[in-house]
């Protein structure tokens, strides 16, 4: 197996994690307003850091730039972001599918934030590294769920409501 390959795999593979958190999402939008801190985003600015990379990548498996905004796209619904997510998670297994494995390995992205060049790595290294921090803000997200009113969603295994419920059964 490749790199290239490996990294579908796991992209594919960590995909429906990140749609269960955005479907454990609250129904009421206003309650991703929440942040933990002053200092830390919000809710809604982590989904946004987030989805941006999704967009990002497909755009940079074509153009070769990977460029994220810093104003973040609104939407209306918690259904409106998971298909968002969701169209642009499974357009990137299609477009790298495309991409031969030396482009993979040597191609150089250029990183943008707003236009803005911040590093150029291979392709490669930063698919990786955009992966990795969604997971990251991924689990960020898991702990505003209590503090947004709504249930934590099962990411990688039963959550503390799962165990409750499971510990009652075997009474």
């Amino acid at each position: 197996m490749t790199n290239k390959e490996f990294f579908i795999q796991t992209w594919q593979s960590e995909m429906p994690r990140t749609l269960s958190a955005i479907n454990g999402l609250p129904n009421d939008m206003t309650k991703l307003n929440y942040k933990c801190d002053e200092k830390a985003r919000s809710a809604a600015a982590i989904l946004g850091h987030v989805l941006g990379h999704a967009e990002a990548m497909c755009n940079a498996a074509d153009n070769f730039i990977a460029d994220e905004k810093t104003v973040y796209k609104r939407f209306r619904t918690r259904e409106d972001i998971a298909a968002y997510f969701d169209r642009y998670a499974r357009l990137l297994v299609d477009r790298l599918s495309a991409v031969d494995d030396k482009t993979w390995d040597e191609q150089c992205i250029d990183y943008q934030v707003d236009g803005y060049s911040l590093f150029a790595y291979p392709m490669s290294n930063t698919f990786w590294l955009l992966l990795f921090d969604t997971i990251h803000h991924r689990g960020q997200l898991s702990t505003y769920y209590r503090h947004m009113d709504v249930r934590n969603p099962n990411i990688y295994g039963p959550t503390a409501e799962d165990v409750k419920v499971m510990a009652a059964l075997q009474n």
